[in-house]
């Protein structure tokens, strides 16, 4: 039976809780424009994003699961990124997570809830795609979340690589806690048998990009900088840069993720 036939019968038998199409939105080539685009449009999802009868091909077996930041939706944080993905042949989904009822911005709650509500959407995008792992890709907060609920909610059994741009995983002025990250950080940073890429930029005007990079095993920092020195994307553009974008392709391929066209 096709897969997009098992999650019809799932969700005809009350065991799957799968949101309906989503309607149809365009492609923005800004933060700020999807944000404006997000209030007048409440409950947007990015082009190319939550289709659930899509089945993952051969070549991109793994869903990318996006997690937006602090702060932000699905919309203004993947507006131009989730098309990107789609194109390239993968199952995109995009949650919103962690708003209060008629607030168009999320990412609010602890590390913990977050990770939770994280690993509910996960688990179907699972059932509904059939696959055994996804693949990760979180801004800021969105970046740092992943992270937990890989150590503390049994997310390593179903994430394959975690891609996060400009994620707080060090204390910052900001959320999330100096108490939730250190106990997120004891005894390493990265967790065994799941493959993670940092990318960060060094005009980051929200987290200092020395916050963002990780230290253990499996990991890969990369600062934009260092590939293209006339770079001057900052962090809530950071999804937008044509740049990162291919970073985050080629960590999704298993390619080099340093090798990008300026």
């Amino acid at each position: 039976m096709k897969r997009s036939v098992v999650a019809a019968v799932l969700v005809a038998a009350g065991t799957l809780a799968v949101p309906g199409p989503a309607a149809a939105s365009p492609v923005q080539n800004s933060f700020a424009e999807a944000t404006l685009y997000s209030i007048t449009h409440p409950g947007a999802s990015p082009s190319g994003a939550n289709d659930y009868a899509c089945v993952p091909s051969a070549e991109q077996p793994e869903p990318v699961v996006l997690v937006h930041g602090f702060l932000e939706n699905s919309y203004d944080n993947w507006a131009s990124m989730a098309p990107v993905l789609k194109a390239e042949g993968y199952c995109v989904f995009a949650l919103d997570y962690g708003a209060p009822e008629g607030i168009p911005f999320g990412g609010l709650g602890s590390l913990e809830d977050s990770a939770a509500e994280l690993g509910r959407f996960v688990e179907t995008v699972r059932t509904s795609t059939g696959a055994q792992k996804v693949a990760i890709v979180g801004h800021s907060k969105g970046g740092t979340v992943p992270r937990y609920y890989v150590r503390f909610h049994g997310g390593a059994e179903y994430v394959a690589r975690i891609v996060a741009l400009s994620p707080p995983n060090y204390p910052t002025p900001g959320p999330p806690s100096d108490e939730a990250l250190q106990r997120l950080n004891e005894g390493s940073d990265t967790y065994p048998g799941v493959e993670y890429t940092t990318i960060v930029t060094r005009d980051d005007q929200v987290v200092p990009y020395e916050a963002s990079l990780l230290t253990g095993e499996g990991n890969t920092n990369v600062v934009l900088q260092d590939l293209c020195p006339d770079n001057v994307t900052e962090h809530t553009g950071i999804s937008y840069d044509p740049v990162a974008q291919q970073v985050v392709s080629n960590a999704l391929r298993g390619s080099d993720p340093t090798e990008v066209r300026c």
